[in-house]
């Protein structure tokens, strides 16, 4: 059994061509014409060559070849390739289906999933090994592993038997076990008998390496069929992720493509404002959709101040993106009684003398700016989850979510802010299911010191249905 092998490797420069791969080199988002057979995947924007790495890095007999990591889209869990003469990639298809079978609506669907992919290309680099002991936090290192494959989830795993152990026992205590914090897997591995572990004829494939680099988000894998020379890659991601959006003030709004408002005219935000005029709702923050996600490229968001004994509010987010109050909590407007108007007119008093008089607008930072959080003037917190300010729509992880997030840390492709939670979001809970029963998608949170407690905004597509929730801090 190989003991693992990480490897960390630097940024050197611009790109180096692939015939001086044999010198350790890595390369990143090599030049179509070098690694791909038939370029037209890359123009109809369905796969991006990410990385090139030369095999005698995995393995010495694989001295001569290059693998090629590409970007496929991530509703996918493997592609395959055929490498070919001059170590180029031969496109043969995704989770099994072949290319002769893509119809247009198919290369459509995978279209929209490579958009983020595609906005994202930089200029070509390449990476030697680092030999200093550890590998910086400047988020330029790459790391491959090599010998032993090292799964971020589950899915081909099988637990190990007796004599499996005895040997990882074995090569733990002579420190040959070269992967930090080994034993978290250590009573499972890779299930080869699976049919994904096979190539066309039958025979077992051979894991080359595992990469992780900070600008190609997840985990990655090469297999390698020596008889037919298949390369199957597949590429796992974190479940969950947070990142946070930096706005910053400007005085010259009509400069930027995506502004965040704060508004002092609930005209742009309701769709009926006498809610506005009876001050149970008080809109704050208006943002496009576009800031969160191309998905929402053509929806604008707003988050309103409620009254804080309110945990939640519904609205229909209107053609000409207002919203439409549907309920607060289990009430609706035909159940707003005038003692429950006073009520809510009594909590929000302060927070209409604060309003201000003329709107203030912010813009989206730049992600790749060395602007600090701490300087932003707004920050908003998207991804797949919030951070609850309190743990009643939570619950416990399950063993594969702590075994998830517990690899997601050691990935060195982002920061893994859920690794020492305890709890997720639980939503199987009602609060998080649209009118039709279905989950609806995290928005964003928001903490601001303009009004008192947290605000998360849920959305479902399908009904246009906005919910924010507020938790107190």
């Amino acid at each position: 059994m190989n003991p693992r092998l990480v490897t960390n490797y630097k940024k050197t420069g611009s790109s180096a061509p692939l015939q001086n791969s044999s010198a350790g080199i890595l390369t990143s988002y090599p030049t179509e014409v070098l690694t791909e057979k038939d370029q037209k995947y890359t123009e109809q924007k369905i796969l991006i060559p990410e990385f090139s790495v030369p095999g005698i890095l995995a393995k010495p007999e694989l001295e001569g070849l290059t693998f090629h990591f590409m970007a496929f889209p991530t509703i996918f869990e493997y592609a395959d390739f055929r490498l070919i003469d001059g170590n180029k990639y031969g496109f043969l298809g995704f989770n099994g289906k072949p290319v002769s079978e893509f119809t247009p609506e198919f290369i459509t669907e995978c279209i929209e999933a490579m958009q983020t992919h595609f906005e994202e290309i930089d200029q070509p680099s390449t990476y030697s090994e680092d030999h200093g002991s550890d590998a910086s936090d400047d988020g330029e290192d790459i790391r491959l592993l090599t010998g032993n494959v090292k799964w971020h989830l589950n899915t081909y795993l099988r637990k190990t038997t007796e004599e499996e152990n005895k040997i990882l026992d074995q090569l733990e205590a002579e420190g040959k076990l070269e992967y930090e914090n080994f034993d978290e897997d250590f009573n499972y591995t890779t299930n080869y008998d699976l049919p994904v572990f096979k190539d066309e004829n039958g025979n077992t494939l051979e894991f080359i390496c595992r990469l992780n680099a900070p600008h190609f988000p997840g985990s990655h894998y090469l297999f390698y069929s020596k008889e037919t020379k298949l390369v199957r890659q597949f590429s796992q991601f974190s479940k969950r992720k947070k990142r946070e959006i930096c706005l910053t003030e400007t005085d010259e709004p009509n400069a930027y493509k995506n502004v965040a408002e704060v508004l002092s005219d609930p005209a742009k935000v309701l769709a009926d404002r006498s809610y506005f005029d009876k001050k149970i709702i008080l809109p704050k923050y208006s943002f496009p959709g576009a800031i969160i996600s191309k998905k929402y490229e053509d929806l604008v968001f707003h988050l309103v101040v409620t009254p804080i004994f309110n945990e939640s509010i519904d609205f229909r987010l209107t053609d000409d993106n207002k919203y439409e109050l549907l309920r607060f909590d289990d009430k609706t407007p035909d159940d707003f009684t005038p003692d429950f108007i006073k009520r809510c007119k009594i909590e929000m008093e302060e927070d209409f003398e604060m309003m201000d008089e003329e709107p203030r607008y912010f813009f989206n930072v730049d992600e790749a700016s060395d602007k600090s959080l701490e300087s932003c003037d707004l920050e908003l917190i998207v991804g797949t989850e919030p951070d609850w300010a309190q743990a009643t729509l939570m619950r416990e992880k399950t063993e594969e979510e702590i075994q998830s997030d517990y690899d997601a840390a050691n990935m060195m492709t982002h920061k893994a802010p859920f690794h020492d939670d305890e709890y997720v979001t639980d939503y199987d809970l009602p609060e998080f299911k649209d009118e039709n029963g279905e989950t609806m998608e995290f928005v964003t949170s928001l903490y601001s010191g303009d009004f008192f407690g947290s605000y998360f905004l849920y959305y479902s597509p399908k009904t246009r249905t906005v919910r924010q929730f507020f938790q107190c801090t």
